[in-house]
């Protein structure tokens, strides 16, 4: 195996990983997420002074407010559920905020797509131009029912992964529905999504198949699906996210086996990391997962509310993220998603209703 080299600018300081265990173990103690009372400084940067910060806070969003396009706000109506507007959960649905954020991906253009599962709809937000839209609003019947995984390709068309529907959903840049992918019985409940541009392909995580899809990206056409149910080498137990890496390695968020399994650009079973544990490295729920330029691999887990960050061979680096409510804790966070130029962060939190976005820092010594 190639001898893996961590950059001096990532690798997380043993006293940040002997805090890591320190911390999970007092999340796991909790019974239900509380509001943090914490009246210490809001800590922005990972890893704490004196090391030098890897990670570093930007923002959170809420709703259309935090991006400057408040609208009048709307309830769903009797008409609205009978035309199937309303929320897969029954709950009243606000055009102007997130209810239950999942997953989350990022365009060319700057824009964060969010899935919000409690109201069945996809949200554009675009903070510099200031706008905040459901994905089919003006339609009359909205055309999600269950909307969970999110990518986005090259030319900015968007991948919605609808468990409701069994089907992928693909729309254009200007949002209007282009096509859809999967056939009856193809897909039961496509959980994650992810796009390789470069060899054609959009791959989908089956949860309840247990499976990796394979289509082509062009023309939708099933191509392979690999996998079974099983705790061994290339199975999967309640997949829940894929993502690709630059050098077209697929990583599978395998959530209940509490691991991170990896294929080669040709789909062979490479390696896995990750187990069950709350030492750096292991999983409680793994989820939300994403690559960034480097190879750098992120990896959410919803029950210890941070994210972990990974090489390319699984061997930790450094975490970001506690149990809270203030910037940079996290409750329930779920999806994930990277901006490769930009080095931005982007996470979506389901308890505390919110996407929050953080930005990887150069090192000064790169």
């Amino acid at each position: 195996m190639k001898r893996v080299i961590i950059p001096d600018s990532l690798r997380v300081p043993a006293v940040a990983a002997l805090l890591l265990a320190a911390v999970v173990g007092t999340m796991l103690a909790a019974e239900k997420p509380k509001a943090s009372a914490d009246k210490t400084p809001v800590r922005t940067v990972w890893p704490p002074a004196p090391d030098e910060p890897r990670i570093r806070y930007l923002s959170v969003t809420s709703g259309a407010e935090d991006v400057g396009a408040v609208r009048k706000a709307r309830t769903a109506s009797l008409k609205d559920a009978l035309l199937g507007r309303a929320s897969a959960a029954g709950a009243t649905r606000n055009p102007n905020a997130f209810v239950k954020p999942f997953g989350v991906a990022l365009d060319g253009f700057g824009r964060v797509i969010v899935s919000d599962t409690a109201q069945a709809s996809v949200f554009v937000m675009d903070a510099e131009r200031r706008t905040f839209t459901a994905i089919g609003e003006h339609t009359k019947q909205a055309p999600f029912r269950m909307p969970v995984g999110l990518a986005v390709d090259a030319a900015n068309n968007i991948y919605v992964g609808d468990s409701g529907l069994a089907r992928v959903l693909v729309f254009g840049p200007d949002l209007a529905l282009k096509r859809t992918i999967g056939r009856e019985k193809e897909l039961v409940a496509p959980s994650g999504l992810a796009v390789d541009d470069s060899r054609g392909r959009l791959y989908v995580v089956d949860a309840r198949r247990h499976v990796l899809i394979v289509y082509e990206l062009a023309t939708g056409r099933l191509l392979r699906t690999v996998g079974k149910r099983g705790a061994g080498a290339g199975e999967f137990n309640f997949p829940t996210a894929v993502a690709v890496g630059p050098d077209g390695r697929v990583y599978v968020s395998d959530t209940m086996n509490y691991r991170v399994e990896v294929f080669s650009p040709d789909l062979d079973y490479v390696s896995s990391f990750g187990s069950l544990g709350v030492r750096p490295g292991q999983f409680r729920r793994p989820k939300g997962i994403a690559v960034d330029a480097d190879n750098v691999v992120y990896v959410v887990d919803s029950d210890f509310n941070n994210f972990q960050m990974f090489t390319a061979e699984g061997e930790p680096l450094m975490w970001v993220g506690e149990l809270g409510e203030r910037p940079g804790q996290m409750q329930l966070p779920a999806g994930i998603a990277v901006d490769r130029l930009r080095r931005r962060i982007v996470v979506t939190e389901q308890v505390n209703r919110r996407v929050q976005q953080f930005e990887r820092i150069a090192s000064s010594g790169r």
